[in-house]
């Protein structure tokens, strides 16, 4: 399925994009903000914010995480 130019690392690192684009749209924006941000350092229930201090239109990709791993653990 991959080509042999793949590696262990891009492999997985891939199929974690995948996987989390999946889980993503089921997230809700509370869901998102259930947990801190450990990129920027937003608190529980406040939004993430770029390095100027404005907020993002988005979470960090690694609170998505967090907040995926967090619903797969109850």
């Amino acid at each position: 399925m991959f080509p042999p130019m793949y590696g262990m690392g891009q492999t997985y690192t891939w199929a974690l994009g995948i996987y989390a684009q999946m889980k993503s749209r089921e997230l809700t924006p509370q869901l998102l903000s259930s947990v801190p941000c450990p990129s920027c350092g937003a608190s529980v229930g406040h939004p993430c914010e770029l390095l100027s201090g404005a907020l993002r239109l988005k979470p960090h990709l690694n609170r998505e995480f967090a907040a995926i791993e967090a619903i797969e653990r109850k």
